[in-house]
């Protein structure tokens, strides 16, 4: 059998991907993930407003009903960095909440449901392209351990930070200059204002920032993240800079209970230099493509937007036949959209970097 299309990760932007191309052709979809769902995730659980539009476009919107929305950011700098604030300015917006175990579920639930193969639990561990005959060939390790391959007409990377799609089409990953690392954990917090997401900058790690957020009524998600080259040059565990951050909240009055679940996680910032497009009949979207915010260090947005534009161009790429031209379209749109939003934040982070530099 060829598949018309195969999508590596199952992820947001992966599921997204997958519902979208589904909506729009009957196509033969194979979702690959190395995990079986459901499973934690280790960022996110804020889920910006901007994507309320794509999910209810593809009826996916129902997961936000009656889920607690994070309506202000509460930014806070050290005091010799305080003339910065007015720079933040463009920054806010509105967040559902919504764990990311259930939130990654339901979409991966949904492209299943509507017709995708499940080929969850399934590791790809290469991929090559036939120009011949315009197919790619997926190598992967099936849920009981048996190599195997299939072959499909379109490739998709949704695979995250260290996606096997990335590389296999010959792409290096992020250097230091375009990676973060953060680490979350959960706890029962008591002190800290509703409905608020609270960011706190670091004199010594700027533009790395703590932040916290309620989950529910005293169910917090709290975590830090530093720029790749100070998380280096500190020679400290993260989870060590996390237990830092919750200290400074208790010292202002919250307090901490039953800290549990620490993960940490690398955070390919937005690159431009990084084709969506790197290939025949292949696409990046999400981590896999860098598609992070490097100021705000959120990703999920862009890779739910990205999936649904990428999904649409796919299927009509296939329907009739003009697949790459389709492919190059959905490039142009995203980085209209999306790369001045993208580049501004860069600069924005290389401010304060540099004037965290200069006062220290």
């Amino acid at each position: 059998m060829i598949w018309d299309l195969a999508v590596v990760g199952a992820g947001p932007a992966g599921s997204i991907c997958t519902c979208s191309a589904l909506a729009e052709y009957n196509a033969n979809v194979a979702l690959f993930d190395r995990e079986n769902f459901p499973r934690d995730k280790s960022c996110g659980d804020a889920i910006h407003s901007d994507t309320f539009d794509v999910m209810e476009n593809l009826g996916l919107a129902d997961i936000f009903k009656d889920r607690p929305l994070i309506e202000k950011i509460d930014f806070n700098f050290p005091q010799k960095f305080k003339f910065l604030e007015k720079l933040l300015d463009p920054y806010g917006g509105q967040f559902y909440i919504v764990e990311r175990k259930t939130f990654d579920n339901s979409l991966y639930d949904a492209a299943v449901t509507r017709g995708a193969d499940d080929f969850t639990g399934c590791a790809v561990s290469d991929a090559t392209y036939d120009a011949a005959n315009g197919l790619w060939t997926v190598s992967y390790t099936s849920a009981t351990g048996r190599d195997t391959n299939l072959q499909t007409r379109v490739l998709v990377g949704a695979d995250g930070a260290s996606s096997r799609v990335r590389k296999a089409a010959g792409l290096a990953f992020n250097g230091d200059k375009h990676l973060a690392v953060g680490i979350r954990a959960y706890a029962e917090v008591e002190g800290l204002k509703d409905s608020v997401l609270r960011i706190d900058y670091s004199d010594r790690f700027m533009p790395g920032y703590g932040w916290a957020f309620p989950i529910t009524t005293n169910k917090y998600n709290i975590g830090v993240v530093l720029d790749q080259r100070d998380y280096k040059a500190s020679r400290t565990k993260m989870e060590k800079h996390l237990q830092e951050y919750i200290e400074a909240l208790s010292k202002n009055g919250a307090k901490f209970h039953d800290v549990n679940n620490f993960r940490a996680y690398p955070l390919p910032l937005a690159d431009n230099a990084i084709p969506l497009v790197p290939g025949k009949s292949i696409a990046l979207i999400g981590d896999a493509a860098a598609m992070i915010d490097p100021f705000t260090g959120e990703g999920i947005q862009f890779g739910i937007c990205a999936g649904y534009a990428l999904g649409k161009a796919i299927a009509k790429g296939l329907q009739y036949k003009n697949l790459q031209k389709n492919l190059e379209d959905f490039v142009t749109r995203f980085k209209e959209k999306f790369s001045p939003v993208l580049y501004n934040s860069q600069q924005l982070r290389t401010t304060l970097r540099y004037q965290r530099i200069m006062l220290s």
